[in-house]
């Protein structure tokens, strides 16, 4: 997964939403704070991937390292998922709750893996697998956020007539999304 594209994309609603928002009425003052989270949201995914890189892997001390950015970057899923979102944007709420999710089992078999005396390559797969999922629900929290259609091949777009949760359905199954069809959009993920 490119994380820069994902950057990019929460960056790019981020912006939108500040321009959308300013001073008055509740609504106006719900979208700049939920802005304002998501954008602290994206500067801890950015410093925890620099974190990440800068390990030493030959340190004795790179698998603590490793852990303890992952729990501080499980920490900030957590805090995602539990976001007051605005009305305009509740469809990512099922979309974080799962990057949530996926965040916490990732960095559970990564604790399994790293913790016991010797390395679980098998567990270090499947944290890596869980890691990332969390990583392409953000992306397209992104996506969602700024508006724009997913570029990635795996996803397929469905069109559904005047429903305000379209992401939410989406997870439930496919039923009626598949043949129904005007302005909203909804992303099937891998």
């Amino acid at each position: 997964m490119n994380i820069k594209k994902c950057y990019k994309s929460i960056l790019g609603a981020l912006a939108i939403s500040i321009c959308l928002s300013g001073c008055g009425n509740s609504e106006e003052k719900e979208l700049a704070a939920f802005s304002e989270n998501i954008s602290d949201f994206t500067s801890a995914v950015k410093e925890a991937d620099q974190k990440i890189n800068a390990i030493d892997v030959s340190s004795d001390n790179a698998s603590a390292e490793l852990l303890n950015i992952l729990d501080d970057l499980n920490e900030e899923f957590k805090n995602l998922s539990e976001l007051d979102i605005p009305e305009q944007y509740s469809g990512i709420k099922s979309l974080a709750e799962e990057a949530n999710e996926n965040m916490s089992n990732a960095v559970s078999y990564y604790h399994s893996a790293y913790d016991s005396d010797t390395f679980n390559s098998q567990d270090a797969d499947t944290a890596y697998q869980y890691y990332t999922r969390a990583m392409t629900r953000v992306e397209y929290i992104g996506y969602v956020l700024s508006g724009e259609i997913p570029e990635n091949e795996n996803v397929t777009i469905y069109q559904e007539n005047g429903n305000n949760k379209i992401i939410d359905k989406l997870f439930k199954g496919k039923s009626d999304a598949e043949t129904e069809t005007t302005a909203e959009e909804v992303f099937e993920l891998p």
